[in-house]
């Protein structure tokens, strides 16, 4: 493993230089340059001897080098060929727990036949909430998921109803996991100062799904649905469902109609993913 101070930004940068690299902001890459920072996210991630990982967007590998330090398999997701070029020949290469896998994340994830214990990654903030999506309808769902993200975006997956943060993505986040925003990141800790605020989600799985499995599908059509029109009610929403009886339905779950999606508690969602479910299965 090679030794670069990734707290010194004349070091990160001369690395780069020496690689013909140059940060893109198409990928939306900051380096963390805090020690400090860097290892209260190694310690939200909690990765022990034997412990199986995927990192999303690894960068120059500041986090990869202190869960590798930990004896734990990582497993890197990376898009820019320069960087897999510099991860795999000069800064892990030698590491047998470190894989690297080359391509878009949302592509190459799909591939992926087994789960791992632990996900993790300092997220682009273009893509962040896209990704994390993506891995829950996906139903990749590992114990823990701890991501560096746009301080917006960590707000949004840890709103509850009657908050303007709150949507469809927040019920889909915590619909397998207890999110918490675990700290946010100054500016200053990042090469080159991002113009947003920073923060860390550590999102714990639940023991059990708020939805059984033969409701999944449901509930995440009628959960991005209610949401596609914030100025809609819910039963203007639900009518491209065209449901056989949709008063029914909405009398089912206990509801008017008349409500808006923002103002439902996750669990009165899953009431009415049931109720639509009801009516689609009387439909056959």
């Amino acid at each position: 493993m090679w030794n670069l101070n990734y707290d010194s930004v004349k070091e990160v940068v001369s690395a780069l230089e020496s690689e013909g690299l140059a940060m893109s902001k198409k990928f939306g890459q900051n380096f963390l340059i805090d020690h400090n920072a860097r290892a209260m996210i190694a310690e939200k991630i909690g990765a022990k001897a034997g412990t199986t990982t995927w990192e999303i967007g690894p960068g120059m590998g500041s986090i990869t080098a202190l869960v590798l330090k930990e004896k734990a398999s990582v497993k890197a997701f990376e898009i820019d060929n320069g960087f897999c070029r510099l991860l795999k020949d000069r800064a892990f290469g030698d590491e047998e727990n470190f894989t690297l896998i080359q391509g878009d994340a949302l592509k190459t994830i799909a591939k992926e036949s087994e789960v791992p214990d632990i996900i993790y990654g300092n997220l682009p903030y273009n893509v962040g909430s896209v990704i994390i999506a993506r891995l829950i309808e996906s139903s990749i769902l590992p114990e823990r998921m701890v991501f560096t993200l746009q301080k917006e975006v960590v707000e949004r997956i840890c709103a509850h109803e009657n908050s303007d943060d709150y949507s469809s993505f927040s019920t889909l986040c915590q619909l397998d996991y207890i999110p918490q925003l675990a700290f946010v990141i100054r500016k200053g800790c990042f090469y080159p100062e991002p113009q947003v605020e920073s923060a860390v989600v550590v999102m714990e799985k639940r023991k059990e799904s708020l939805v059984e499995e033969n409701l999944r599908a449901t509930f995440l059509e009628v959960n991005r649905l209610i949401f596609s029109q914030r100025r809609k009610t819910i039963k203007n929403n639900l009518k491209a469902l065209n449901l056989k009886a949709i008063d029914s339905v909405l009398s089912q779950a206990n509801l008017l109609g008349s409500e808006r999606a923002e103002t439902l508690s996750l669990n009165k969602i899953i009431d009415l993913a049931r109720a639509v479910n009801s009516d689609k299965l009387s439909s056959l």
